[in-house]
């Protein structure tokens, strides 16, 4: 199904989907709340390239049997909007153009998780991050697109 998606999605451009167990992504899917919002909004925050190499966002599918329909669907649903979806307590799923740069796009991310869980064993509060308006002239220089969704003001 996320072949599928992501070749209608891409126009044939993404011919990889990777999946892994990589753990601190998944350990982070039992202290963050399982949206996409909060996984996307902190996992960018860690590293200034993450919203670079993934702007559209991280997708969320909370727990589900894997292996059935129903989270294959669930999936595939957000790979037609992300191209990275995670599933809670289980693993990753990420899609790219070819193996280095869809590796590359999970390592991203996993490299990410690490640091937020590094983060939040030291404390819970970050002290300083990169802020909405920060984030939007980001985006400006790397000529990426940022959903608004994610640029939320925190408190």
């Amino acid at each position: 199904m996320n072949h599928e998606v992501k070749v209608i999605a891409t126009g044939g451009a993404h011919r990889v989907i990777y999946h892994a167990h990589p753990a601190n992504t998944i350990a982070l899917t039992f202290v963050l709340p399982l949206t996409d919002e909060a996984f996307t909004r902190e996992l960018w925050e860690m590293a200034t390239e993450c919203p670079v190499v993934f702007p559209s966002g991280i997708g969320v599918v909370p727990w589900m049997v894997p292996g059935g329909r129903d989270i294959a669907v669930a999936t595939s649903e957000l790979m037609k909007k992300y191209d990275v979806a995670i599933w809670a307590h289980h693993g990753m799923f990420c899609s790219g153009e070819d193996f280095d740069l869809t590796f590359g796009l999970m390592h991203t991310v996993e490299k990410s998780a690490e640091i937020l869980v590094k983060v939040r064993s030291m404390t819970y509060e970050k002290r300083q991050t990169i802020q909405p308006d920060e984030f939007r002239h980001l985006a400006v220089d790397f000529g990426v697109e940022l959903p608004e969704k994610f640029l939320y003001e925190k408190h």
